[in-house]
């Protein structure tokens, strides 16, 4: 295989500077490496964080780490996806974009790859021109998968738009529940839902796969209330709607009965929403964060209520790749029941990756992806 030329979306450490769409040049895969054409990069929520400048970049990064790709070319050592799953040019992959190394104490002891040291998920754009050994980023033409980037066949028979409509949020909410006391979500519990964007909809959906009795969800944004409602949630509470804390407890109430909430997931990513969801528990209630990821906060909180009510607080961060093989099963076996394909509200060429962020970070979108390689105007 020849040179292979591809532009990526590049943003700058400087803060809501103009995203630039740049080229790069990769030789052949190397070694244990694949080459995959991006039908669909995932706009996640940290991608407009990073080019507002809410986490601090040194140096301009490539884009994006949601994705779901056709593969163009492999090099010869590779015949399998990461799964063991045979492998072949124009399969159609999911990948992680974190790179954990697999030799270091959090790896290998803690089991732990999202506290690996070298698991970081950006791509110095510099770095990619001089090293043109390609890009795992997402927003981009082509990417390159080695060794240290999972990558998974998954079925043609379902949508792309199915697999990245949650992006990285089912993957992290998959390993976020197995941190509870048990496991999983109870089937008996009643929970609660902070949140309803790709990371709220996927604690959703996970809540209604384990049986449970009630789930609530609470957001301010109708377009997404309504889409958790196509989810199943049994109730859906707007924050414009109801905004006294008090009276939407009581509301929860009314829905999930007198002894109350067993599981609150914070997926808003908003700080204020910690204190009302450690009010919402019921004794030995268990409160999971996820979505205050990106960003610093102090939030005031009873500390004799955890005590009191004998409350657990679990945060969890991220995902591993193991999460990305069993998002992409759930998926497949559950694309027709969950709307997931429609989640994907907007779509955007690569030359539009700065009006996809905006549009994001209006709230327009229930879930907006880049398609790289679409050319239609």
């Amino acid at each position: 295989m020849a040179t292979l030329t591809s532009r990526c979306a590049v943003v700058s450490p400087t803060p809501r500077s103009p995203v630039k769409i740049l080229p790069f040049e990769v030789g052949p895969p190397p070694a244990d490496s694949i080459h995959v054409e991006v039908i669909q990069a995932g706009i996640c929520g940290t991608d407009p964080h990073l080019w507002k400048g809410d986490l601090e970049l040194r140096a301009p990064i490539v884009l994006g780490h949601e994705g779901i790709g056709k593969v163009a070319s492999m090099h010869p050592t590779v015949i399998t996806d990461h799964a063991g799953q045979p492998l072949h040019e124009g399969d159609i992959v999911y990948w992680t974009a974190v790179r954990p190394c697999h030799k270091c104490y959090y790896c290998t002891v803690l089991d732990d790859e999202c506290g690996c040291p070298s698991n970081g998920f950006m791509h110095n754009y510099d770095a990619l021109v001089r090293a043109k050994e390609g890009t795992w980023a997402t927003y981009t033409q082509y990417a390159t998968l080695g060794p240290r980037n999972s990558f998974y066949r998954v079925s043609p028979n379902v949508p792309p738009e199915a697999y990245i409509a949650l992006g990285c949020a089912l993957p992290t909410v998959i390993q976020a529940t197995s941190r509870l006391r048990k496991g999983h979500i109870e089937p008996h519990s009643t929970v609660v839902v902070q949140g309803c964007g790709a990371v709220g909809l996927a604690a959703l959906m996970m809540a209604k796969l384990s049986g449970c009795l009630k789930v609530v969800v609470i957001d301010q944004n109708p377009v997404r209330l309504a889409k958790a409602k196509d989810f199943g949630a049994d109730a859906c509470i707007n924050l414009d709607e109801i905004p006294d804390m008090g009276e939407r407890a009581k509301r929860i109430t009314q829905v999930v009965g007198e002894r109350g909430v067993d599981l609150a997931i914070e997926c808003s990513g908003h700080p204020s929403a910690i204190r009302e969801g450690l009010a919402l528990l019921t004794r030995n209630g268990t409160y999971l964060l996820i979505g205050t990821w990106a960003g610093k906060a102090e939030v005031l909180f009873d500390p004799f209520i955890v005590v009191n009510k004998a409350l657990h607080i679990q945060g969890s961060t991220y995902c591993a790749p193991r999460d990305y093989y069993r998002a992409s099963k759930v998926v497949e076996q559950n694309w027709q029941r969950f709307p997931l394909a429609s989640c994907v509200t907007h779509k955007f060429r690569l030359d539009e990756t700065q009006l996809g962020l905006e549009t994001v970070i209006s709230g327009a979108a229930v879930k907006a992806v880049i398609e790289p390689n679409r050319k239609d105007n």
